[in-house]
Order: structure tokens, then C-alpha cells, then sequence
């Protein structure tokens, strides 16, 4: 028989980021209507509960600033209060406007997108003069995978683009930085593809010099 260690520095749960910020920023007050998520027990799915904020108080004395549980809602046909964190509540018929997931302007996204589309399409014209079908190709090789933890390459940061995987600009600016470092790395002792690669960096930095 095997005895696993209990998992005492580990989180029970996560809160998405934007979530935690636009629930904490909502500031319940008094007598606000509100809705909670209660999951059912004994099979999948759940239902909405509707109910006012009949108390704001901390759980502990020994956490005053702590938003766990500092909420208490009342609910219709339910004397009872039931504590709850301000994530598990929403605006009573606008339930989810307030965690609109933040992502890169359209307009903005979708100027980069083209850029790297027709960067890849001129690769094919032009001798691969920037290192991007190269690079492309080794980011799938085994000793590529093994030596960088995130394989970069156009192609990953032009899929993240299109599945707005990027919540700013800084961040695919961030991904094209480390890509470009990977791949200095790797292709250190090829003269060629060392010129490709400072190529494709001088045209990194002025494609986002003039987004």
C-alpha cells in the first residue's frame, strides 16, 4: 500500500485573475440583489439562487482586509445567511458583463496578424531570409523541445494571436523577445541563420514599434 503526502501547500482552488479584480471592484454594499452558482451534489450542473447582501464583515477578526467570505447573502424562502466571497456573486440579470475576458484591441490583433501571415508568405519568395520557416520546423525537433521549456516560433504566437490567447500588446511583444533568444541560442554556431535571426529581430522590433 502507498501513502501519499498530504498536500498542505497547495491551493483547495484558483479565482481567474479578471475575475477576482472585477468582483473585489463591484464593492457589494447593503440590501444589493445578487446571484450565486450553488453546483448540485449529486450530479453534474447546478442552479441560481437569488438573494439580497444582508451583512459585510470579515470572516476572521485575525484578516480584517481578507474578501473571503465577507459577504452574507440572504436568500428568497431562506432565513438563514450563507457567507460568500465576492467572486461567487453576480449582478442580478447581468451576470457575466463584469468578467469580459481583457484581450489585444481587434483592430490591433488583427494588424499584427496580417503582418506575420504575409512575413511567413514572403519567406517562402525570398530564401527564407528571416529564419521563420527554419525556426518553424526545428520548434517540433526533440532537442529543440528538450532544451527550451515554450517552443516559440511565428506560427505558436500567430495561433495564440488568433485564439485571442494575449491580453496585451507587451505580452506577444514578450513571446516574440523570447522566441528570438531561443533561437540565438540554438542556431549559435550557424553564421546563416544567426543573420536570419538578427533579421527577423530588427523586423520584430519595428513591426511593434509601429503598432
Amino acid at each position: 500500500m502507498i501513502t501519499l503526502p498530504e498536500l498542505v501547500n497547495f491551493p483547495d482552488f484558483l479565482v481567474e485573475r479578471t475575475r477576482y479584480e472585477a468582483a473585489i471592484e463591484r464593492n457589494w454594499t447593503l440590501r444589493d440583489k445578487c446571484k450565486v452558482w450553488w453546483k448540485n451534489d449529486v450530479q453534474d450542473g447546478g442552479s441560481w439562487w437569488e438573494g439580497r447582501v444582508s451583512g459585510v464583515k470579515p470572516k476572521s477578526s485575525d484578516f480584517p482586509d481578507s474578501p473571503w467570505e465577507k459577504y452574507i447573502i440572504q436568500y428568497k424562502n431562506d432565513g438563514s445567511g450563507h457567507s460568500h466571497s465576492p467572486w461567487e456573486l453576480h449582478d442580478v440579470g447581468n451576470l457575466w458583463v463584469s468578467w469580459k475576458h481583457p484581450h489585444i484591441n481587434i483592430g490591433t490583433r488583427n494588424e499584427l496578424l496580417s503582418k506575420l501571415e504575409n512575413l511567413q508568405e514572403i519567406s517562402h519568395r525570398n530564401q527564407d531570409r528571416y529564419g521563420v520557416l527554419m525556426l518553424d520546423k526545428v520548434a517540433e525537433k526533440s532537442d529543440f523541445v528538450n532544451r527550451f521549456p515554450v517552443q516559440f516560433s511565428i506560427e505558436v504566437i500567430k495561433t495564440r494571436l488568433e485564439n485571442n490567447y494575449y491580453r496585451t500588446l507587451e505580452a506577444v511583444r514578450h513571446d516574440a523577445t523570447v522566441m528570438i533568444e531561443n533561437a540565438r541560442s540554438y542556431f549559435s554556431k550557424s553564421s546563416e541563420m544567426t543573420k536570419k535571426i538578427c533579421r527577423l529581430a530588427d523586423w520584430i522590433e519595428q513591426t511593434f514599434s509601429s503598432l
